[in-house]
């Protein structure tokens, strides 16, 4: 069981209040002792069960099992003092106190309780904010792990009623506590839920930490056409969220651990993102261009990065493209007509502010006749057009504003000046000798997670293994194939030798 290295609040007596506060460690000796000294109302089995889990069975269990048996008993203690409650202070204490130390392990039931119960006894605006927060997101966690019908109907249920509660205090709290459970799997399709949602403004939505990408689509005779147009109708009627920043330390320390190279252009990003925590914290970073020669990792970089922020990501060639169709979308009375990739992208996770890889932007082609698709990024990478930008299939305006755009290229020569004044351009050197052995570790762990293969099956890198990849170093492509290479003929061998 993972231990809390806080101080526990014990210097002053143990109020119903204190066990609200976010720093508040329960006791659980005292929660124990409190029960023996009343009568010893709580029964011998349950503290027989209690010694086994923290004690001789603990080590039976993994740390995330013994939590969530221990959260699991904590809260069915809680609910043997739950119906004398409320008359009743000293049954009203332990039912709490119980239920505080079932939510210190995420316990949803006891974090559900503990919310509604401080906005019954009206505590103040940060307590119930806080604890109406975690109730949200351990409701929504449960909701992507079940599916049972009946089980997610009662879970959005108790979601529903922490909404109108909180509404009554603060409703832009309980507004963006809607627009974060219409995200969650299975409930889409919720009457109430929809019918907030279409009430909410535009300038309300953005507020909450979501965005209108879609603003109609123009109805079609074609059955076809339909049946696509169908499965974006969801964005007309529904915002999608924004990714917020999250701990850009882990980030940072990532990338310069796997793509050490990249150095400059990591603290450039982290630092353009952490200018924006400084207002709504919504993802985003300026249209760039990464300069540099072919292999060294240019789009591998960009997934990573999306990666560690979790951020919808796709890549899109240009080199020798011919067209724009990708961008803008096809024009119906073509057979094979699609939507644009990017609202493509928007609806498949519903999430407006992805990030598009124009990988070799200095390779594309185009003509006045398709549309270039240059003409096109130059639309795409000014917010005021962008947040307007036509999809030719739906006939229908998008909000593209918030769409962060990375280029790659190994040369500006054949880039337009009027494209390059809109780009931020970060030029990124060949690795040196002593960045290898990075790119060497990411290409292991990428093999094995492309094949599905247990790390368990690593096999070692012997000295005479490293000098003969040293002979590779000359690019991160060229030196992954050798490394994938290596350990094609490393496992066979071993799975030959354990046959033979």
């Amino acid at each position: 069981m993972k231990k809390e290295n806080k101080k526990s609040v014990i210097s002053k007596p143990i109020t119903i209040e204190s066990f609200f506060e976010e720093r508040f460690i329960s006791d659980v000796k005292t929660l124990i002792k409190e029960v023996q000294n009343n009568n010893g109302e709580l029964p011998k089995k349950v503290i027989m069960i209690w010694s086994e889990l923290q004690n001789e069975m603990g080590a039976a269990f993994g740390d995330r099992e013994l939590e969530r048996s221990i959260s699991l008993l904590s809260y069915e203690i809680a609910c043997l003092y739950r119906p004398e409650a409320k008359n009743n202070d000293h049954n009203n204490f332990l039912f709490v106190g119980w239920c505080r130390y079932a939510a210190s392990f995420k316990h949803y039931k006891a974090t559900f309780d503990l919310c509604l119960y401080a906005i019954d006894k009206e505590l103040n605006d940060e307590v119930i904010a806080f604890w109406s927060n975690k109730a949200i997101e351990l409701l929504i966690a449960e909701l992507e792990d079940t599916y049972d019908s009946v089980n997610k109907e009662t879970l959005i249920h108790q979601a529903n009623l922490i909404i109108r509660r909180v509404s009554y205090k603060a409703p832009k709290l309980g507004l963006s506590y809607t627009f974060k459970l219409m995200q969650a799997p299975g409930v889409i399709n919720n009457h109430d839920l929809k019918k907030l949602a279409n009430n909410m403004t535009d300038e309300l939505v953005e507020k909450i930490g979501g965005i209108r990408v879609l603003e109609s689509i123009e109805p079609s005779g074609d059955r076809s056409v339909r049946v696509v147009c169908e499965k974006y109708e969801e964005l007309v009627k529904n915002p999608v969220t924004l990714v917020r920043i999250g701990d850009l330390s882990i980030v940072e320390k990532t990338l310069n651990e796997e793509f050490p190279w990249f150095h400059q252009l990591t603290n450039k990003m982290i630092s353009s993102l952490q200018l924006r925590l400084l207002g709504n914290g919504d993802f985003f970073i300026p249209p760039l261009l990464i300069l540099g020669d072919a292999g060294i990792g240019k789009t591998s970089y960009s997934l990573r990065f999306s990666q560690l922020i979790d951020v919808p990501f796709r890549a899109i060639s240009l080199a020798g493209k011919n067209d724009n169709r990708d961008l803008i979308g096809t024009s119906r009375g073509w057979g094979t007509g699609q939507p644009s990739m990017i609202i493509s992208l928007i609806n498949q996770h519903k999430v407006g502010n992805p990030i598009v890889l124009a990988d070799e932007v200095d390779k594309c082609g185009g003509s006045d006749h398709n549309g270039r698709a240059l003409d096109s990024l130059l639309t795409l990478f000014e917010p005021t057009s962008a947040k307007h930008f036509f999809d030719e299939y739906l006939c229908g305006r998008c909000d593209f504003s918030r769409v962060s755009w990375i280029c790659t290229a190994n040369s500006v020569k054949q880039i337009p000046t009027t494209l390059l004044s809109r780009l931020d351009v970060v030029t990124v050197d060949k690795p040196e000798f002593e960045h290898y052995p990075a790119i060497v570790n990411r290409s292991i762990t990428s093999f094995f997670a492309e094949n599905g293969i247990h790390s368990a099956h690593k096999p070692v890198l012997e000295e005479a293994d490293w000098k003969w990849l040293q002979g590779y170093y000359t690019s991160p492509r060229i030196t992954k194939k050798a490394v994938y290479k290596w350990l094609a003929y490393r496992l066979l061998s071993a799975s030959n030798d354990m046959v033979h």
